[in-house]
This record gives structure tokens, C-alpha cells and sequence, in this order.
């Protein structure tokens, strides 16, 4: 229930099940797709392969702030959280360990492949904005921090209500995640 599973047009993004496309009449190229997953994934795998990620990540982060102290040490680990996401995600799988083990994928929106390196880092920069977002305003105003937790909440939430599932950093990157 509340599944999406087909094709998308590489055009418009409209979900298509003929050879044209019925919104803007792009042809849709035969064979494109045949491999390519478009069931949606669900909100709490998706919340569980983020658990996951994020128990995953603690440790290195933990570690290189205690090795090369707060602000050195929380910089290094943003780099190798950042090359462990896109790294992960652009790979043919475009499975993190987290989505491994909740057998979920991200992929392109509109095509339904391997997402670029592109879009990854733009997914990737738009959590990581909250994060360091957060960590500025824990030292500043109140309303600031209530405001981007509400922005934070808000993204993760989305998927709620998102006809395909998607998060805010999903539409801004062109992204979804798939049952793989």
C-alpha cells in the first residue's frame, strides 16, 4: 500500500506505462528501466538505514575528535563522512551500509539509475547544512536553533506526505530511495 512502481519519464518525471509519455509525449526509450527497482521505499527503512548510517559514522567522528581535537578533528570527520556517503551512493548499488541492510537504493529521480557524483554531494551538502547549522546556532540564538530543527524535522518528515517518498534534499538533489 502507498507504494509508486514503474517508470518515470526522463523528461517531465510523470510516471509512465506506455511507450510515450502521456503528460509531455516524450518516447520512452525500451529497455531502459528492465533492471531498475521503482518500488519506493518506505519511511522507516529509510529512518533505519539513517540509524544505521549514523551509528556507523559516531565512531571515526568520535575518534578524530579526540585525536585532533574539536574543531580540527569535527572538520576531518565531515570530510570522511561526506566520502563515505557519495562514495557509497554512486556506486552501481547506490547502497550505504545503512541501505544495504534495509534493502534500499537511492537513484536518479527521473531515470532510475545510479545517481552522480553531482547529485550525491548535493544530497549529502543539504543534511550536512542542518548539522552544521545546528552546531552554530547551539551557540547563539534560541529561535535560530528552534528554527533549524523545525527545517531538519520538516526534511525528514517530508516523505510522509511526498507522493514519491522524497525528502526536501530528495527534490533538491532529483533523487529517491528504492526497495532494492
Amino acid at each position: 500500500m502507498g507504494q509508486t512502481s514503474g517508470m518515470f519519464c526522463a523528461n517531465c518525471g510523470s510516471s509512465v506505462d506506455a511507450a510515450v509519455c502521456r503528460v509531455c509525449g516524450t518516447p520512452v526509450q525500451a529497455g531502459a528501466h528492465d533492471a531498475v527497482s521503482t518500488v519506493l521505499a518506505g519511511w522507516w527503512s529509510r529512518v533505519g538505514a539513517t540509524i544505521i548510517d549514523s551509528l556507523f559514522l559516531i565512531v571515526p567522528t568520535l575518534v578524530l575528535d579526540l585525536l585532533l581535537g574539536n574543531l580540527v578533528g569535527q572538520i576531518v570527520a565531515i570530510g570522511v563522512q561526506a566520502t563515505y556517503m557519495i562514495g557509497l551512493q554512486t556506486q552501481p548499488s547506490g547502497q550505504t551500509l545503512g541501505n544495504r541492510a534495509l534493502q534500499t537504493r537511492v537513484r536518479d529521480a527521473l531515470t532510475g539509475h545510479t545517481i552522480s557524483v553531482r547529485q550525491a554531494t548535493v544530497r549529502w551538502a543539504c543534511i550536512a547544512v542542518y548539522g552544521i547549522l545546528e552546531v552554530f546556532s547551539s551557540t547563539g540564538s534560541s529561535s535560530f536553533t528552534a528554527l533549524v530543527s523545525v527545517l531538519a524535522l520538516a526534511d525528514c518528515l517530508y516523505p510522509l506526505v511526498s507522493p514519491r517518498k522524497q525528502t526536501i534534499h530528495d527534490r533538491i538533489a532529483h533523487t529517491i530511495v528504492v526497495r532494492a
